[in-house]
This record gives structure tokens, C-alpha cells and sequence, in this order.
């Protein structure tokens, strides 16, 4: 008898401990996922390009005869062009080619022993390396290189007309923006030495053509 009513306690003591074992049996739910944060990728300059550019140079024609400097006129005026080129990119650095053509509005007029005399540069190009870091969308660089124009010299007075294609170099820096996928806009200064030139020979003169260039550009790259 003392045995079954044992028995029937510890029947009614585990029926009581049921509920709450089941309330410690309740499945948890699972941790809340942290929102992953898409990070906006960094833009690629790799790529072949082409664009066009207009600004203003402050060229300086110098020629003398004789070790007697006879002309130093400056030849300032406006250009418009083109340009196409190559980029490289790698880990933030930026390297490439590039090749340009421009054309000159700079004619000047001046007298010199009675006569009067019309200097100018007509067109021009170059062939450059450029350098540069980017920083995402904005891009730092240099360039320099191979550069040639071409440059004449008329005696108005006596209807003589010389014209010569003059070789130098180039050198220079810019910056340039993407303002889109496809767009990239920018300003750039070089500077340009053509050297010596018999340009105007018929009347004994060598010349010495330089220049100062801020050019601003857009271009599409693809």
C-alpha cells in the first residue's frame, strides 16, 4: 500500500514538472542577420578614349640673323583640337599614351625695317606618355613627349611666305574627372619647346618657337 501511494506522488510530481520542462524545450529563434552594405566599386580608367579640347596658348616666336635678334613677337591666341589615347590601370596607378591635334588662332602682325610682317602658328600636335594616381573618380597626372607645329612667317609687304613643320617636345600635368561611366572631363597645362627653325630662311632668319597651353577637354571612354 505504501509502495503505490509512493508510486502515485511521483506520477503526480513528474505530470507537474511537464509543463515546464516543455516551456525549456521551446525552440529559440534564430540571430537576426546583419544587412550587408554594398561598397560602391572603384571606378576603372583602363580604356581607350577620345575626346576634344579648346583653350588658350601664349606662344613666343624669336628669330635673329646673324646672332642679332631681329623679331620677338608673342603669338597669343585660341586653339581647338582632339585627342585620343590608352589608358593602363592598376591598383590606384594610371599609365598609358596619348596622341593630340590642334589648331591654332594666333596670327600677329608687326613691322620690322618698313616692312610688315605676319607670324603665326597654323596647327600642331603631339605624342605623349602620361603617369597619373587616381583617387576613385578623380585622376592626377603628367604627361610629356614628342611635339611638333606648324609655324609661318609672311613678309606682307613683300608677299614672301615661308612655312615650316618644327620638332620638339612637350611637358606638362593635368586633372581629370568622370563625371559618369563614360564621361571624363578635364584641364591641362603643357608647355612646348620646337627649337630652332629655318622657317623664314629666304630672308636669313632662324626661328625659336615656344609655348604655354591650358586646355580643357572631354572625352568618352570605352
Amino acid at each position: 500500500m505504501k509502495s503505490m501511494i509512493l508510486g502515485a506522488a511521483g506520477i503526480i510530481a513528474t505530470a507537474g514538472a511537464l509543463p515546464a520542462f516543455a516551456a525549456d524545450m521551446a525552440v529559440a529563434e534564430p540571430p537576426m542577420e546583419t544587412p550587408i552594405t554594398e561598397v560602391a566599386g572603384v571606378y576603372d580608367w583602363g580604356g581607350f578614349y577620345v575626346g576634344v579640347n579648346t583653350g588658350y596658348g601664349w606662344s613666343n616666336a624669336e628669330y635673329s640673323a646673324a646672332g642679332t635678334t631681329l623679331i620677338d613677337q608673342d603669338l597669343n591666341g585660341w586653339a581647338v583640337g582632339a585627342y585620343a589615347g590608352y589608358n593602363f590601370f592598376n591598383n590606384g596607378f594610371v599609365y598609358g599614351v596619348e596622341a593630340d591635334v590642334k589648331r591654332d588662332f594666333n596670327d600677329e602682325r608687326f613691322d620690322v625695317g618698313g616692312d610688315t610682317l605676319k607670324a603665326e602658328t597654323l596647327w600642331g600636335g603631339s605624342v605623349r606618355a602620361r603617369v597619373g594616381y587616381a583617387i576613385d573618380r578623380t585622376l592626377i597626372y603628367g604627361t610629356g613627349g614628342y611635339a611638333f607645329t606648324n609655324a609661318a612667317l609672311e613678309n606682307e609687304t613683300t608677299g614672301v611666305r615661308e612655312k615650316d613643320t618644327l620638332h620638339g617636345w612637350t611637358i606638362g600635368a593635368g586633372v581629370e574627372q568622370a563625371f559618369t561611366d563614360s564621361v571624363v572631363g578635364r584641364l591641362e597645362y603643357r608647355y612646348s619647346d620646337y627649337g630652332k627653325s629655318d622657317v623664314f630662311d629666304a630672308q636669313g632668319l632662324k626661328g625659336d618657337v615656344t609655348s604655354h597651353s591650358v586646355m580643357l577637354g572631354v572625352s568618352m571612354k570605352f
